[in-house]
């Protein structure tokens, strides 16, 4: 018996118009609503892309973005019956416009959400921490609140401290900060919030006060030792794994990449101009074969754990990705967790079966949702 076609809509912030005159408009993450919809039309699963401005709250209409022949067509769709949230938001309004925008939809007809919101880093710092499993592999990590907190830090730790936004993605705004013992110099370096680098020395602390608290603009940071997570060449690297749910709700590793930075750089982040290797080559070449056989599996099996206790804490997810930080003696250091991962960790992996698969499962686990749903509605399941 053919399966039942449900409707998966991706909820964005507004299409740019790309071409008036023809009416064409290019999505938020263009290739991954491309890639869904193309694998949808396989899985017999419609998929749109829509966003808070296409609600008609007067007739109770949904308008959406359908790939049709290559093109982004606007037209009436159904009310979807999974919503997979990738919105970024420019300011607070589009925030409050979009969850109002999905509170009316799901009035109007019941859905689920294919993936959680994650809280500030520090609450997932927090919660990982009363895992007795995740907590050997969790930098020490506490809000900043004071100069004198940063001085104390950077004094204890010879490496010295990272400063980082509590809600920040994507690398930017992270400063590495530590005193120089010969010539008492603050030194810092990192990544201004337009994600370009930089690199100061301040003669002493009365220059870099005013300095710091100009770069934080008031924002939220969290102060961490900066661990030394530089590869055999110099350059800065991670291992980024991808945990997803299958079409029966069970986790599973899809799979993991190598991001390497530029040797300046303080980050490895793909947008600071990263590039994409094989998580295993990339191991194998900084620390052994034998090292990089360990260290890949422990990374799935703590990915799981770390995925595990975020549901305990915040709920249902379909998607986490979890960035991992290596020392040179093979010291192991979970850093972050990301609900809205990227696909170019995985386009530029040079492995289309990984890719491919992270998109199957996307689908596969949003037909399990609507089914679960359709079959027991008052369900309250967590997978």
């Amino acid at each position: 018996m053919p399966q039942k076609t449900i409707a998966l809509g991706i909820a964005t912030a507004p299409p740019r118009p790309t071409s008036p005159a023809r009416g064409a408009f290019t999505p938020a993450e263009p290739l991954l609503c491309r890639e869904l919809s193309v694998a949808g039309k396989v899985e017999g699963i419609e998929v749109f892309v829509f966003s808070a401005a296409d609600l008609d709250t007067s007739s109770g209409r949904l308008y959406g973005y359908c790939l049709e022949q290559d093109r982004w067509i606007r037209r009436e769709v159904p009310y979807p019956d999974v919503i997979y949230d990738r919105c970024f938001f420019a300011s607070s309004q589009d925030r409050y416009r979009c969850a109002d925008a999905l509170a009316q939809l799901a009035e109007q007809k019941p859905h689920r959400l294919l993936n959680g919101k994650l809280p500030s880093k520090l609450a997932v710092h927090n919660a990982w921490s009363d895992d007795p499993v995740l907590l050997p592999y969790l930098p020490s990590t506490a809000p900043y609140g004071a100069w004198k907190q940063l001085a104390a830090a950077a004094e204890r730790y010879s490496g010295g401290i990272v400063l980082k936004p509590a809600a920040g993605m994507q690398g930017r705004g992270i400063a590495h900060v530590r005193l120089d013992p010969l010539t008492s110099e603050w030194i810092i370096r990192g990544r201004t919030m337009g994600n370009q680098p930089f690199a100061r020395r301040f003669p002493s602390s009365n220059e870099l006060i005013p300095w710091i608290t100009a770069f934080m603009k008031q924002s939220a940071f969290l102060l961490q030792p900066y661990l030394q997570l530089i590869g055999v060449s110099g350059r800065p690297y991670d291992i980024r794994s991808l945990m997803q749910k299958d079409g029966s709700g069970r986790w599973r590793c899809t799979g993991t990449s190598a991001r390497e930075g530029d040797a300046q750089s303080v980050t490895s982040n793909l947008h600071g101009g990263g590039s994409v290797r094989p998580a295993l080559e990339v191991l194998t070449a900084n620390l052994g074969r034998s090292t990089a056989e360990h260290l890949l599996p422990l990374i799935h099996t703590i990915s799981g754990q770390a995925a595990t206790q975020l549901e305990h804490n915040f709920g249902r997810f379909g998607e986490l990705a979890f960035d991992f930080g290596i020392e040179p003696d093979g010291k192991l250091w979970l850093l972050e967790a990301n609900a809205k991962p990227g696909r170019d960790c995985w386009r530029r992996a040079d492995n289309p079966e990984l890719h491919r698969l992270s998109i199957d499962r996307l689908l596969h686990y949003a037909r399990y949702l609507a089914n679960a749903y359709r079959t027991t509605p008052s369900l309250a399941f967590t997978k």
